[in-house]
């Protein structure tokens, strides 16, 4: 059996209170002014054996650098390492280093990786190459999905979050190897938005694709933004195997050259849904209205459990790791345990499920999915749920887990916002 320690840690965490680790400087006595010119990153239960955290808070005054998913390929788009997952994470991590160089940051200001690993079994060498590769002060949150991958021979990928003092910059080239898609965009210290999944219906992907992305197109429209807002794309797709059609409807949507960062998900889907996209984007200078807005574009519904899109127009932002439930129990029960950890997170950081701007929940079964449908509406506000994406997947990283949830979370914005010290 492959154990998976965020996983367990995860479970874990409603045993004890939460440490907070702050990179850099301690708040102590630290006015919320100074806070905001200091713009420090804080780490929620730092765990230095994994170099991750519970989650992490980046303050709102920080522009964020999202890179595209990297895999081990050389520039020919061969495979490097074949079946040897030590030689494959360590090339994604290089991959991942040389972006971040390139936009001014570097690993010790990540905030947020997403691991894609094609079986649960490569995960422990991925562990150690990152636990290696993660010497500085940097603890980000981590979550993990696993799935086939946009090559076939590829063992393990990984996109990431990092803080840059670059405001903007130009699309950078395709990571190596690789088609389509810059390997790093930029998200201004700005409003965000974030547009749900969206799903145009046909059993011919390359049309599917093209009919997603023009919703998505419209419900940029309604925003006031255009296609050079896009910060990052993740598609959910079946099969992966056919990703290079979703790279061509891409670079013809955006042009040549002008294709942001795109990240890939084999999902489990209907015929005639094979794709599902999902995107984030800039939404220029910040407003005093709420600080985290529910948004329906023209022609859709709403719906009580997930905003169509939602803008965070202050507060700070929170990346939690992936949550997790106990092992080898109910899917009802593993949604349940991860619903209180995050309920518990999110005190602790100074959110509340109010302030909840992205969910993405991977699940490997219809129970499970069937769980997250039913509780939900317990413990969202209808008027104002996260923006969000539902994918069936293969794993999620962890044995005896079937379900586990990613969310990007935000704090209330008051004058004592700050977590506990």
């Amino acid at each position: 059996m492959v154990r998976n320690t965020w996983a367990a840690n995860s479970s874990l965490f409603l045993r004890g209170s939460l440490a907070i680790g702050f990179i850099g400087f301690a708040l102590s006595g630290v006015s919320r002014a100074e806070e905001e010119k200091e713009l420090r990153v804080r780490s929620i239960a730092p765990d230095d054996s994994t170099r991750t955290s519970t989650a992490v808070i980046v303050p709102s005054g920080m522009n964020l650098a999202h890179t595209a998913q990297f895999l081990p390929l050389d520039e020919r788009g061969s495979i490097i390492g074949p079946e040897r997952a030590a030689e494959q994470a360590e090339v994604v991590l290089d991959r991942l280093e040389s972006a971040l160089k390139a936009a001014g940051t570097g690993l010790d200001r990540v905030v947020k990786v997403n691991v894609y690993a094609a079986r649960t079994d490569v995960l422990p060498a991925f562990r150690t190459a990152f636990s290696a590769r993660m010497t500085g002060q940097a603890r980000p949150a981590l979550t993990v999905v696993v799935g086939i991958l946009a090559h076939p021979e590829a063992l393990v990928a990984i996109d990431a979050v990092a803080v840059t003092s670059e405001p903007v910059r130009p699309l950078a080239s395709a990571p190596a190897g690789q088609r389509s898609g810059a390997a790093l965009a930029i998200l201004p210290a700005e409003a965000r938005v974030y547009v749900s999944g969206q799903a145009e219906p046909s059993t011919d992907l390359a049309e599917a694709t093209r009919g997603t992305l023009k919703s998505l197109d419209k419900t940029l429209a309604y925003l006031g933004l255009d296609k050079s807002h896009v910060v990052q794309l993740k598609a959910f797709l079946e099969p992966m195997s056919a990703a290079a059609v979703v790279e061509r409807e891409m670079t013809t949507f955006f042009g040549a050259g002008a294709v942001p960062p795109l990240v890939y998900v084999e999902w489990r889907s209907s015929p005639t849904q094979p794709i599902e996209i999902e995107l984030i984007a800039s939404a220029g200078p910040r407003t005093e209205q709420t600080a985290v807005e529910s948004l329906t574009p023209t022609g859709m519904k709403a719906s009580p459990v997930f905003s169509k899109v939602v803008r965070v127009n202050r507060g700070h932002l929170i990346y939690l790791s992936g949550l997790y439930g106990s092992p080898q129990t109910k899917g009802t029960e593993q949604v349940e345990a991860i619903f209180k950890t995050l309920e518990k997170v999110l005190a602790e950081t100074g959110s509340d499920f109010r302030h909840l701007a992205k969910a993405t929940y991977y699940v490997t079964d219809d129970e499970a999915s069937r769980a997250l449908n039913d509780l939900r509406p317990k413990y969202y506000d209808a008027e104002i749920p996260p923006a969000a994406s539902k994918a069936i997947v293969p794993g999620v990283g962890a044995d005896g887990k079937t379900v586990t949830l990613d969310m990007i979370g935000v704090t209330i914005p008051h004058e004592s916002a700050n977590p506990p010290k």
